[in-house]
């Protein structure tokens, strides 16, 4: 499928904003005795798919478990877009110093070219684009220098425009040429279809409970059976349950992605369908082009926070269509993604020290180069190759520091306690739906009621369910309770 003939996950985008699928969950897959493999890929998006692709070339054995449909996953749900760039992620990485923000682009640059070559040899398109990280205000123009500031650090050839190619208000922008953008569905749904055809089983609908070490390995208690392995990989956007207590240094955010119809004859400025973009602060617009089709996306906000999430949408379509000329909105949809405490990734061992249970998290809404570049690094880690910059990526390779977001989590989650207590259950405004808990089963945290999305989404750590309590995302490993 060619990106020219469809935006980014526009195919599953109509259904988005309905409450979210629950995966089957028949029994019996692994009897009479439990799954075995040397790794256990949790997780089959594009960190998990590149990561079991990788390993099985290496010749190990391995599984992949997957919750969800793949058209439910973060990865169909980007925005396409493949850049080291990354908005003003480089600057904010650079405060480590330049040989981490150097490793960091190292990576990026490793992830995308490997997406480059393998997606060319499935017939995947890969377009080329420069990416603009642009200051739409002028507060915005000193965090636009200092990515360009960044950039110039460790060489990378990016530069400063005075009139960048977006018809909304710009005071500058910094330009970076050979940067690329796909259609993140037909990626994954090729690179998958190749995963099986090496030999590497994909069981999906398999939800993880537990994780525990064992001396030889890992057991996975899962809603179909025990796994065994060497090895697990957990490649779900974020570790599921407590483990390694990586989800108290996550933030979940979620945010809104659009795809409009341009108006017949419309006329964009010179060059922007040759570009993608995104501005250095709030509001924040992400732009691309997708054959005849505009992908906006914007309005980000933490999970479970937000209490009018409609308006959030709203805004971004008024704004879309006061600065373009555009005729009907095609699709709508959300994504769900974690930053970390240190502006880094977290990709390494989930406890310090130990490689039986791998974690891949925190890209921060970066996540087809980043998930590229995490599967590079956790195969070459389990196949005795390691990669140059897999220390800096270490998720405890710097020690945890207070901050606003966790005393802000922190806070939510005390409320929460005081507010079960006096509205311990709730029904959801859908027809036939049962009262069920509000108290999330993974910290405790209350959860509130979407109804742009129709879901009870928990503001702690970002989990979320459906109508019914059935759990659809998140580090939760449980539904909520009936009341």
């Amino acid at each position: 499928m060619s990106t020219t003939a469809a935006p980014p996950a526009p195919t599953a985008a109509p259904e988005a904003m309905a409450p979210p699928e629950p995966a089957p969950e028949p029994a019996g897959l692994y009897e009479p005795g439990p799954l075995r493999a040397d790794v256990v890929v949790v997780g089959g998006g594009m960190t998990g798919t590149v990561t079991a692709l990788l390993l099985a070339e290496g010749g190990a054995d391995v599984v992949v478990l997957d919750a969800r449909p793949a058209r439910t996953t973060a990865t169909a749900r980007s925005t396409g877009k493949l850049t080291v760039l990354q908005g003003t992620r480089l600057a904010r990485v650079a405060r480590h110093g330049d040989e981490v923000l150097a490793s960091y682009v190292a990576a990026g640059f490793a992830g995308i070219g490997w997406l480059r070559r393998a997606l060319g040899d499935l017939g995947v398109v890969v377009e080329n684009r420069d990416d603009l990280t642009v200051a739409g205000t002028p507060e915005q123009v000193e965090p636009v220098d200092a990515v360009l500031q960044a950039c110039a650090r460790i060489g990378l050839a990016a530069e400063w425009e005075d009139d960048p190619p977006v018809p909304s208000p710009a005071f500058g922008a910094v330009r970076l040429p050979g940067q690329a953008q796909v259609d993140p569905m037909a990626a994954l749904t090729a690179l998958r279809r190749l995963l099986r055809t090496r030999g590497v089983p994909v069981h999906d609908g398999v939800r993880v409970r537990e994780v525990r070490r064992t001396p030889s390995g890992v057991a996975l208690r899962t809603s179909r059976g025990t796994v065994r392995a060497g090895h697990v990989v957990l490649a779900t956007g974020v570790p599921p349950g407590v483990y390694g207590g990586l989800v108290l240094r996550l933030e979940a955010h979620r945010s809104y992605l659009t795809s409009w119809e341009l108006a017949p004859g419309a006329a964009l400025p010179d060059g922007f369908a040759m570009t993608m973009s995104i501005t250095a602060g709030e509001p924040v617009r992400s732009l691309r082009t997708a054959g005849d089709l505009l992908v906006v996306g914007g309005e980000g906000h933490v999970v479970g926070r937000e209490p009018d999430p409609r308006a959030r949408l709203d805004t971004l379509d008024a704004w879309t269509r006061r600065h373009f000329p555009v005729a009907t909105r095609r699709h709508a949809w959300a994504a769900q993604d974690y930053a970390t405490d240190t502006g880094l990734p977290f990709i390494g061992a989930a406890l310090p020290g130990d490689d039986r249970v791998l974690v891949a998290t925190g890209y921060a809404k970066w996540g087809l180069v980043t998930a590229a570049a995490a599967g590079i690094t956790l195969s070459g880690r389990l196949l005795g190759v390691p990669v140059d910059w897999e220390p800096v990526l270490e998720p405890w390779a710097r020690l945890p520091r207070p901050r606003q977001a966790s005393a802000r989590t922190l806070s939510r989650q005390v409320a929460g306690w005081a507010q079960a207590a006096s509205r311990p259950t709730g029904r959801a405004p859908v027809e036939g739906a049962a009262r069920v808990s509000r108290v999330c089963p993974h910290f405790g945290g209350v959860v509130a009621w979407n109804e742009l999305e129709k879901s009870w989404d928990c503001p702690v750590h970002g989990s979320r369910f459906g109508p019914d309590g059935v759990l659809c995302e998140g580090p939760a490993t449980k539904d909520l309770s009936p009341a």
